[in-house]
């Protein structure tokens, strides 16, 4: 090998090294996106657990006070075509609509109607009725504030008990 190759090789070579030692040195070749891995997260903060007192019915109201303000079908009207959807009685109070999904003579047939119902989501309840001597069981949704809802609660039920019901709006 001659005098002159070996130079150049030698040269390539600390060139080569000074470029490796300083090129880092000019340019940053990391991610532009550092990921800074010198914070820690806060403590976990101190929970104490809460209990809950159940609530209680004041021993002024009597156990069936609710149920014949809300349930009392005695007090419905048939609902017509025309009315608000969503409209406030003479009290101030929101109009309610009620959907009667059918009378029951037989109470195994009531329950099956009330179960399938309740499994699907709906309100439903049961009215008892005395008619003549024979115990009626009528199967009732509701309330609801809003006809539309209702309305289309009541096209579910009809497809879901192959029924037609009939929709009623309270008047208190």
């Amino acid at each position: 090998m001659s005098k002159g190759l070996q130079q150049r090789i030698v040269g390539a070579l600390v060139l080569g090294a000074l470029g490796l030692i300083i090129l880092p040195v000019l340019f940053d070749f990391t991610a532009p996106s550092r990921i800074d891995r010198s914070t820690k997260l806060p403590a976990a903060p101190e929970i104490s657990a809460v209990t809950v007192i159940k609530a209680e019915r004041p021993a002024a109201v009597t156990s069936g006070v609710l149920d014949n303000a809300i349930f009392d079908v005695s007090k419905l009207i048939v609902a017509t075509a025309d009315e608000a959807p969503i409209a406030l009685n003479e009290q101030g109070l929101p109009k309610r609509w009620y959907i009667k999904v059918g009378s029951f003579g037989n109470k195994a047939n009531a329950d099956s109607a009330l179960t399938t119902l309740r499994n699907k989501g709906f309100k439903a309840f049961v009215n008892k009725l005395d008619q003549q001597g024979d115990r009626l069981y009528e199967i009732w949704v509701g309330p609801n504030i809003d006809k539309r809802r209702a309305v289309a609660d009541q096209v579910n039920i009809d497809k879901l008990l192959k029924v037609k019901s009939k929709m009623f709006a309270a008047i208190l």
